[in-house]
């Protein structure tokens, strides 16, 4: 078990501010309580319709295949691509790719799990949580880009930018711990790496021994991933009730239009997504790369649920912090760099992206957004997009994990192949 203090959540001065701040929310939901319970209420319904079955299976599957050794045994086909790529260990990938598909925070959990069982140094899982920590694929083409902008090559390049700046900001924090140098993780991979024996086996081995040392039956495993998914979801839907409240709040204490849109890109990533697509911009590139921004961000609601999760680890939320800025500045430039290439590219297959027309109508949804609240526009179209995103993703997903698993293995036994053939 690791200890991590702050020597600046000990100032006296930050428990003056956090302690005033929260009462004067207090006071502002006691001022406004029908907006409170209104604004409450739409993060529940978001939650329970999209975010909880969405990611429930991965968060309990994650823990299952953990304990019986199927991510160390990963680890082991996945080690050269891992390596050769970003400096980090094969098991690495597995959260790698449930970040890739489930989106955030599951990418964090998946991280979080791997330190904790020290398969992963603390600097190569906060460079692991930067690159684990995305947006689901089906958030930035389906809502995004056909439901807020209503063009579904818009949502496809913002997710292609969106993995490309991901990966482009964990090798510039991979160059910044080159100055800081420290030894490299102890895992299964690295205890069962003899060349004498062929990978299959290598990777057999890995798996018993990882499974040997959690040692649960299967009964207590399913009981314990269970419990610890739902606890983990009951965080996230807290804080998502808690700042649709805060936004809420906020909104009626600063009604301009500039400070609208910079609360909601700042603090909640569906708000912020909602606003920048659905208002008027003369330029749709710049609107692209505003969205791209703002969703590499992510907002300080899904911050403070990295931050809990981080919570008896060693790993540092500056860090986590710094590549959010770093993701959200290469998200805006390369949105830059590869629109034109992009749209080149979608310009003749429009008919590839015919699979999203049967989604929900969310026109006209800028023009309603000066009668209500862009906080409850918000909540409705998610909710309407419930039955697409909410519990049928979780069986969408999971084929796509497998594939993009099976695309890192195939990557991997080819770098293995090349070396050995030196």
């Amino acid at each position: 078990m690791f200890s991590f203090r702050s020597s600046v959540t000990q100032h006296p001065l930050f428990t003056l501010v956090m302690g005033g701040t929260a009462v004067l929310l207090v006071l502002c939901i006691v001022s406004y309580p029908d907006q409170a319970f209104q604004a409450s209420l739409q993060g529940l319904k978001v939650w329970w319709n999209i975010i909880f079955p969405a990611l429930l299976p991965f968060l309990v599957l994650s823990e299952i295949l953990i304990a019986y050794g199927f991510v160390h045994g990963l680890g082991v086909l996945l080690d050269p691509l891992m390596r050769v790529l970003f400096r980090l260990p094969g098991v690495g990938g597995w959260a790698w790719s449930v970040g890739w598909t489930a989106g955030y925070p599951a990418g964090a959990e998946a991280v979080i799990r791997l330190r904790k069982q020290q398969a992963l140094t603390r600097r190569e899982a906060e460079r692991l949580l930067g690159l684990s920590h995305a947006s689901s694929p089906i958030f930035m083409i389906a809502v995004v880009g056909v439901g807020f902008v209503q063009q579904a090559e818009v949502g496809l390049i913002i997710a292609i930018v969106h993995w490309a700046s991901a990966i482009l900001a964990m090798f510039i924090l991979r160059s910044t711990d080159a100055f800081h140098p420290e030894p490299k993780s102890v895992s299964v991979s690295e205890l069962r790496r003899s060349k004498r024996l062929p990978f299959y086996r290598r990777m057999l081995d890995a798996m018993e021994l990882a499974h040997c040392q959690d040692g649960r039956p299967f009964g207590k495993l399913l009981g314990d991933a269970v419990t610890s998914a739902v606890q983990t979801l009951m965080m996230i839907g807290g804080y998502m009730m808690i700042f649709s409240v805060i936004i809420r709040v906020l909104r009626i204490a600063i009604p301009q239009e500039l400070g609208s849109f910079m609360l909601n890109g700042l603090l909640e990533v569906n708000l912020g997504a909602y606003t920048f697509g659905s208002a008027a911009f003369q330029s749709t590139l710049f609107q692209t790369a505003l969205l791209g921004a703002v969703i590499a961000w992510s907002g300080v609601s899904a911050h403070m649920q990295v931050h809990s999760l981080m919570k008896g680890t060693d790993l540092r939320y500056m860090r986590f912090l710094a590549s959010r800025i770093v993701h959200a500045v290469a998200a805006y430039l390369l949105t830059y760099v590869l629109w034109w290439p992009l749209q080149a590219l979608f310009h003749d297959s429009d008919s590839a992206l015919s699979a999203f027309e049967n989604l929900p109508d969310l026109s006209n949804a800028a023009s309603s957004s000066s009668a209500v609240p862009a906080s409850s526009l918000i909540h409705e179209k998610l909710t309407s997009l419930a039955a697409y995103t909410g519990w049928s993703q979780s069986l969408v997903l999971i084929p796509g994990l497998g594939l993009l698993l099976l695309c890192f293995i195939a990557v991997s036994r080819m770098l293995r192949w090349i070396s050995n053939r030196r």
